[in-house]
């Protein structure tokens, strides 16, 4: 009777991380999903992904509906860019959950997105329009600080696994 080598290996893997989950999560999860979590450089680049990607559909948008008035075109231009809101508060909203800030924070996100949609309804250079972008600023400051600086969990929390590997058989090292 011969013993594969490979059966073996794969038996002392699966008994290593029984138990345990290890985090994976496609990029299109990582963009429309409101579950699970990502750490603070996935965080960083995927806001500069949605920043640069949201920045050529604007333009995309802005040349396609130039020809509209300018009420209706700021309508429009709002309700165009609401997936580019929802993509950024969902990768908000999983940062958030690899610090275990859930409830009032998730609820803080959602005020910033409602307000992000009151100021793609202001006037062009109007005066509401600047305090708006004041207050707004004012306002996701403190979210900004807690997604960018503040560290996630260590290990699984009630959210989902760590999104950074831990041991050497999460990382793919081979032994």
């Amino acid at each position: 009777m011969e013993i594969d080598n490979l059966d073996i290996a794969t038996s002392i893997r699966n008994t290593e991380t029984e138990g345990t989950e290890v985090w994976n999560m496609n990029l299109y999860d990582q963009l429309t999903s409101l579950e699970g979590r990502i750490n603070r450089l996935r965080y960083l680049l995927l806001t500069i992904l949605i920043g640069i990607g949201g920045f050529v559909y604007a333009i995309i948008i802005a040349l396609t509906t130039f020809w509209l008035p300018e009420s209706i075109w700021m309508i429009v231009l709002t309700l165009l860019f609401l997936p580019v809101y929802y993509i950024s508060y969902a990768v908000v909203v999983k940062r958030l959950q690899d610090t275990s800030r859930g409830d009032g924070w998730i609820t803080y996100a959602q005020i910033g997105v409602g307000l992000n949609i009151i100021y793609g309804l202001t006037p062009l250079d109007s005066e509401i329009e600047l305090y708006m972008g004041i207050l707004l600023t004012l306002a996701m400051l403190p979210l900004g600080i807690v997604c960018l600086f503040f560290r996630g969990d260590a290990g699984p929390n009630q959210f989902g696994p760590d999104p950074i590997p831990q041991s050497s058989q999460e990382r793919g090292v081979q032994v």
